[in-house]
Parts: structure tokens; sequence; C-alpha cells
């Protein structure tokens, strides 16, 4: 204690130099936190998106599909694997749902089609799709005719609504399967990927296509929070027993998506820390010029007995003062700062209608949200360069002699 009050004491002989250097870690901690925060919501609500879309938190697919991606892969007798889900996770969302790669042909043009067969009232519970429809409206679960298009494509086969097309494949890898569909609606995501390609009809309609019983690509389990993938995960696999079966976790689902995040949050973090060292390198000067300033000071205090060791931990302890009171204003501002990128978030509408990243098409309206696992990281974050940047200074003072340094000029 006697130490921090000399650390406390020595920081406010020069007032002014310690605020700015204050200034300067709080600040940086403070943007860290609202970029991290920004960044951290973008990640978010990409993962809903790509989660709802593309997979769900825990999925059961058919053994060698993810790297295959074969459409004669499927879960036979999918009604009663989902219903088991069901049953095992009362609380969560779970939609089968059957992917066919075909031909789609109009009365004027033809297109490569990627059919996505899903439960629609299921479906539209989990993302947001149903929201996207620009003309005509979403499937219903009884409607064994009716699609659903993007923009992209319809423009493509130069169609309308009410219009038919059909669908053709080889899903069963023997004779070729189609089938007649009339345009029940149109959407509009902003992901070529998605608007050009992927025509969605209700999961009866596409399971006509195939010769297996009751058959499904992947039936998914969609959670409150993706916190619970992991414990949803492992009892999954417990629960779906039958052979040929596997039970992933959606980080393997979707592993580029994963990928795509995890890569993005080590690149802020490295920026940061740069950001973070040049920031020591100002802590490095007030505490350096602190202690030139009082080197007859620490001669005499060395002359009386005192052990260059504890005017080494002094020094320290002037970092240690000086990183505590900056995290605590520095996360003060960081949450001041994240407010309204989470309330009001940033509007980029002016960009464009959406934007896609890894294939997964975002809103052009970011929030932010806040990283509460990393929110009690930054004090130690601030503390912890401080700390470090008094390395230096503290072993710049076991060096001196007590004569010569009393003898300083």
């Amino acid at each position: 204690m006697l130490l921090l009050k000399l650390a406390t004491r020595n920081l406010l002989r020069n007032t002014r130099r310690t605020l700015i250097t204050m200034a300067g870690i709080s600040l940086g901690l403070a943007m860290m936190m609202g970029s991290n925060n920004l960044a951290f919501g973008s990640h978010q609500d990409m993962l809903r998106t790509a989660i709802g879309l593309l997979a769900g938190h825990v999925v059961v697919q058919a053994e060698g599909y993810q790297e295959e991606n074969d459409a004669e892969l499927v879960v036979t007798d999918s009604t009663a694997v989902a219903e088991q889900l069901r049953q095992a996770f009362p609380d969560a969302s779970v939609g089968r749902r059957l992917l066919v790669d075909g031909l789609i042909t109009s009365p004027t043009n033809a297109r490569g089609a990627a059919l996505r067969g899903v439960e629609p009232s299921a479906e539209a519970k989990v993302i947001d799709l149903d929201d996207k429809v620009i003309e005509g409206e979403w499937l219903a679960d009884d409607d064994d005719r009716g699609i659903l298009m993007g923009e992209e494509m319809v423009d493509a086969l130069g169609i309308e609504i009410g219009d038919k097309v059909v669908f053709m494949a080889q899903p069963d890898g023997d004779e070729v399967q189609s089938k007649l569909f009339r345009l029940r609606g149109i959407y509009r995501t902003g992901s070529p990927e998605i608007d050009g390609y992927i025509a969605i009809v209700p999961l009866q309609a596409a399971q006509g296509l195939y010769q297996a019983k009751d058959p499904a690509t992947q039936i998914a389990v969609h959670l409150d929070s993706d916190r619970q993938t992991l414990p949803t995960w492992e009892r999954a696999t417990q629960v779906v027993t039958a052979d040929g079966l596997e039970v992933l976790p959606w980080q393997k689902a979707i592993p580029d998506v994963y990928e795509f995040v995890k890569l993005d949050s080590a690149y802020s973090d490295g920026i940061w820390f740069v950001l973070g060292l040049i920031v020591a390198m100002g802590v490095v000067n007030t505490v350096l010029m602190s202690v030139l300033e009082r080197v007859r000071e620490f001669g005499v205090m060395m002359a009386v007995g005192l052990k260059p060791l504890k005017l080494a931990l002094m020094v320290l302890a002037e970092g240690l003062v000086l990183g505590m009171a900056s995290a605590v204003i520095g996360v003060g501002l960081g949450l001041l700062l994240s407010w309204p990128l989470v309330v009001y978030g940033i509007d980029m509408s002016s960009m464009g209608e959406s934007m896609e990243t890894a294939g997964v098409p975002l809103s052009m309206h970011m929030y932010a949200e806040i990283d509460w696992a990393r929110l009690f990281v930054y004090p130690f974050i601030g503390i912890g360069f401080s700390v470090l940047a008094s390395l230096y200074p503290a072993w710049k003072v076991t060096r001196l002699s007590p004569i010569e340094a009393i003898q300083h000029q």
C-alpha cells in the first residue's frame, strides 16, 4: 500500500503529462471496445443468418454428405428422427430440408438451380427469408405446387407470379425426375448466389422426386443461443442412434463461415495489438521521464538503505496505478461509445441494398453487440500494457549507483 501511495504521489507531480498519457490509454481502450463490439455484432448477425439459412446450430445428416455433398445421401424416415429431436429439445425449433441440384425450365429459358425443400412454417421461424419476399407470398405447408424463387432467377427465366416452371433432376442417380411448379413468390436477399440459384418449395413436393422413404438432406436444430450448441450437440449424438447418420455442430456444418469469423477476429486483434504497443510507448515515455526527473531522489533513498528492487517495484506500481485508472475510464468511455451503435447502428444502405460475406447476405444496417466475454478482459489489457511498459524504466532504476545518482544533475 505504501508503494501504491508513493506511486500515486509521483504521478501527480506532473499532472498534465499523466493526464495526457491516461487519455491515450483510455481512448485506445474505448476505440478497441467500440470497434470490437461493432465487429462482434456484425459477426453475430452473419452467424445468425448463416446458421438459419445454411444449417442449424446442430445438424443431422447422412454420413459422408458433408464431404461429398451428394444428393443421394439422405436421411430416410426423417419424420421419425425429427420427432426424436423435438422430444429431446422441446424448446428448440427442429426443421427438415431436402436439397437437390437440377435444372429449372420456363417457356422461354432454362437455368441451373438448387431446389430447397423445406417445411415453410418451421423455416420461417429460423430465417427471415419470408420477410424478403418482394412480390407474391411465402409458401404454405400444404402447397404441393408452389415455388419461391430469387429475383435474379425470375428475371433470367422471364416469368411472373403464377407462371409455371418445370424442375428436372436425377436425385437417386437413376432416372431423371421432373415436377411442375407454379411461382408463388419472389424474394430478394441481395446475394447473387442465393437470388440466382436457390428455389424454395415445400418439403413434400421435393420428396416426390425421390424413390427413398421420407427423405431429408438435413434435420436442423435451431436454438435460442449459440452458447447452447455444445451441450445440445453432445445430447443429440446420444439421441440419434440410427446407423449411417452423423450429428454436427454448426462450426463443422458450415466451416467456411466459421473460419472466416475466426480469421476476421484474429485480424482485428492484430490491429489492436499494434495500437496497444503504440499506447505502451506513451506509457514508457511518461514513466521513464518521471524516473529521470527523480534520479537524485532515488540516490538518496538507496543511500539510506532502500533496496534497488524496492525502487523498481515502486516504478512498476506507477505503471499499475496509471493502467488501473486509465482502464476504468477507458471501459466507461467504451460503453458510452458502443451504446449508440447498439441502439441505432450504422446505416450503410446508401452503398446498396445488401452485402455478401463468405456467401452469406448481410444487412446494410449494422448494429453493435456488447461482447460480454471480452468486456472483463479490457481492463486487464490496459493494466497489462501499462505494467509491461514500466519494466524498462524499472530496470533502469536497478542499474543506478547511489553515489552517481546523488551527483546527477
